[in-house]
């Protein structure tokens, strides 16, 4: 029991890693352009990044607090995460989501040389960036149906 308490502690305090820098993240996000004037980059995007390691950190917080309270809960989500049937399925999952991803970031690749030969219309910048979203959002969305899938199906 006391190295899964052990694991379930580190996984909190990985939270709180997570919470703590995404907070700093995202305050410099707000701050930065105040402080330093005109950046080169948008600054949303650092607050955009501190917002998701807000996210992320509340999600271990969320899930391993849970477990922390509950020994018998801790147990199963221990056996689960180590799980040989488990990670057999989330390797398929991510092999899933990688191919997906790798044929979409090919595609926009594709899209761009035929545009300097004259082959395509250019992209807006509003197209891109919802392209480029759709790149990183939808290999995501394939991985935890492929997942939800295999755990049914298998």
């Amino acid at each position: 029991m006391s190295n899964q308490m052990n694991w379930i502690n580190r996984q909190i305090r990985l939270g709180w890693v997570f919470l703590a820098g995404g907070l700093v993240v995202a305050v410099a996000g707000i701050l930065l352009p105040r402080l330093v004037g005109d950046l080169s980059i948008d600054e949303r995007i650092i607050t955009g990044v501190g917002i998701l390691l807000l996210g992320i950190g509340t999600a271990y917080l969320t899930h391993y607090g849970a477990a922390r309270r509950d020994s018998q809960a801790a147990r199963r989500m221990i056996a689960e995460e180590h799980d040989e049937r488990m990670q057999i399925l989330r390797a398929q999952a991510g092999n899933r989501s990688y191919w997906v991803s790798a044929v979409m970031a090919y595609a926009g690749l594709m899209w761009v040389s035929f545009v300097e030969n004259g082959s395509l219309p250019p992209l807006s910048a509003d197209a891109l960036w919802y392209f480029l979203a759709a790149v990183v959002v939808l290999p995501f969305g394939i991985y935890a149906a492929s997942l939800m899938y295999d755990q049914v199906h298998s």
